[in-house]
């Protein structure tokens, strides 16, 4: 059954045009014209990924997706804002929300489709929310920040930067699972439009370099062509 997403555009050509990216997708789209007319249509199906434009006249779009965060029955559908950045930094100044991406305008359908993909592939994969996760004596706490390497009850604490540290738990919430950059940016940023999809690149670099002295960064794998993901059961000399 395909995935049921909501577009909310007022605009006919842009709408257009997005619908025929996201159906060629093989995604069931839906098009709203207005904050109103989403609330009549999510009330009588829920989907899978709201797309919504940032200058939707009426009602601010700002205005609006608070509302769908606030809202029990919608809080946890992802939410992608559409529009110019200079428009979403004005706009966010007055809404307390954190979409799960951002696509800027002009629309480029290459990054239309990276991030609709991303947004929906990570939906199938929920991260638990400061629950610690050790994996071959390797332990990442959210709650404290804090990477140790644990072996005969002695922790030795390994120092990872805010960034590399979101990846690592982020691949090791899914271990074995392939993520290419698109979706790890997804993942650990709220404004991935800002940085190039080859700066993950660097931060991994870093990341292994922190895994090193206790010869986890072998289990960091670049998959050539795909992405990267965490490995387990690998031998480490330890």
């Amino acid at each position: 059954m395909p995935e049921n997403v909501l577009l909310i555009e007022n605009e006919p050509s842009i709408a257009g045009s997005m619908w025929r990216n996201l159906t060629e997708l093989g995604l069931s789209v839906s098009v709203a014209e207005s904050a109103e007319r989403a609330r009549e249509m999510i009330s009588a199906v829920l989907p899978d990924l709201i797309l919504l434009n940032w200058t939707l006249p009426g009602e601010p779009a700002g205005s609006f997706a608070t509302q769908l965060r606030a809202n029990a029955s919608t809080q946890h559908v992802p939410l992608i804002m559409v529009g110019a950045y200079e428009e979403r930094r004005r706009n966010i100044i007055n809404a307390r929300i954190t979409p799960d991406a951002h696509i800027p305008r002009p629309l480029d359908r290459d990054d239309l489709v990276a991030r609709v993909r991303a947004v929906l592939r990570l939906r199938q994969f929920p991260r638990l929310i400061d629950e610690p996760v050790m994996i071959d004596g390797l332990r990442v706490d959210p709650a404290t920040r804090r990477v140790t390497h644990e072996q005969d009850s002695v922790q030795t604490q390994l120092a990872v930067g805010p960034t590399e540290f979101r990846i690592l738990y982020f691949l090791m919430t899914n271990p074995g699972r392939v993520f290419d950059r698109a979706q790890i940016m997804a993942a650990i940023w709220n404004d991935p439009q800002t940085r190039k999809e080859r700066s993950i690149d660097g931060y991994v670099k870093r990341l292994r370099t922190a895994l090193a002295p206790q010869h986890y960064d072998q289990q960091i794998e670049a998959v050539r062509g795909f992405g990267y993901r965490f490995s387990v059961n690998q031998s480490l000399d330890t």
